[in-house]
């Protein structure tokens, strides 16, 4: 899990740390609430902009205080002392009312219930429209913390201060780092939509954002059921992906009640059938209920991918009202 990475000289690190060969480990995504999170190698917006070829595209969605996405970065514990800079960048939608903050996750390496995380005010931090890049360092203001057995700091949970005052802090100074994260939300109210990070330094030390091994891009697995409409032969959008993402095809399912041959069929594109010009076909099949009243049709988590901002439609090529229906497995990237 770790990245082989140089030391920096004469930086101090937790026992084992150097032998082990890495001080930070490769990023995990995770989310609460409403909010989602997940690898993106392509979009209309940061698409071969900055970054090594991957994004952590975070979700923040109408946050209620306990919504956030975020990147988590392990620290093989290293002494919050020697944590002096950080740099990150990344893409945002619109401008919100927070941007994407860092937060620092420390305990005491001899007794691990004693642990805090350091927050940045995430209003604090760049939030406009477009590409933003933030620098940390000790000065850094906007800092507090919650955590337990905290007792004996100088400083009070919750209120706000700079980086170097829980390092010069009597008992946070001999603490260390066990992880860093980057994260977008925990906002009382208001929607934070898309924000795209694509670039992290950690005490001038480069992380690589990508997936770990085994896990995909995108966002978490989902499923659409919609029935044909009253003239099933018009073509109808079943999946409209959000703004700057694509819609990748797990699986289909398609049955009829209706005794009427009637080809189904599923494409990317809004345009009259699977034949017209511009679709892109997924699949199609015939079905009554005379012969074959159901199919289905598998492709795992790699499935055909539509263009950015592109729209799954549906349709039947005989009018069977609402006699048919469609279930669609998918998820957006």
């Amino acid at each position: 899990m770790g990245i082989n990475s140089r030391f920096i000289d004469g930086l101090s690190v937790a026992k084992g740390a150097r032998e082990a060969g890495w001080l930070f480990g490769e990023p995990v995504l995770r989310a609460g609430g409403v909010s989602t999170v997940g690898w993106c190698k392509e979009n209309s917006l940061s698409q071969w902009q900055k970054g090594g070829g991957w994004t952590a595209n975070l979700y923040g969605g109408v946050n209620t205080g306990d919504d956030w996405a975020g990147v988590f970065i392990p620290v093989n514990e290293l002494p919050i002392t020697q944590f002096t800079t950080a740099q990150w960048s990344y893409y945002m939608t619109g401008a919100e009312t927070a941007g994407v903050n860092i937060v620092v996750w420390i305990h005491d390496p001899t007794a691990f219930e004693k642990r805090a995380e350091v927050t940045q005010v995430g209003g604090s931090v760049a939030k406009a429209a477009g590409w933003n890049s933030q620098d940390f360092t000790t000065a850094t203001t906007g800092m507090f913390y919650y955590g337990e057995g905290t007792t004996g700091s100088g400083l009070t949970a919750g209120t706000q201060y700079a980086w170097s005052q829980f390092q010069a802090d009597t008992i946070f100074s001999t603490w260390t780092i066990y992880r860093i994260s980057l994260e977008y939300g925990w906002e009382a109210s208001g929607t934070l939509d898309d924000a795209w990070l694509a670039e992290v330094s950690l005490n001038g030390m480069y992380i690589p954002l990508h997936p770990q091994a085994g896990a995909r891009a995108g966002g978490e697995t989902k499923t659409v059921y919609l029935a044909t409409v009253s003239d099933s032969t018009d073509d109808v959008a079943i999946i409209t992906p959000a703004a700057a993402k694509r819609v990748v095809v797990h699986s289909v399912f398609m049955n009829t009640a209706s005794a009427t041959a009637a080809q189904f069929e599923v494409y990317f594109g809004v345009v009259a059938t699977i034949a017209t010009a511009g679709a892109t076909p997924v699949c199609a099949c015939v079905l009554d209920t005379d012969t074959q009243a159901f199919e289905t049709a598998q492709f795992g988590s790699d499935g055909p991918r539509g263009a950015i901002g592109e729209a799954l439609s549906i349709r039947t090529s005989a009018i069977i009202t609402t006699n048919g229906n469609f279930t669609i497995v998918y998820h957006e990237e």
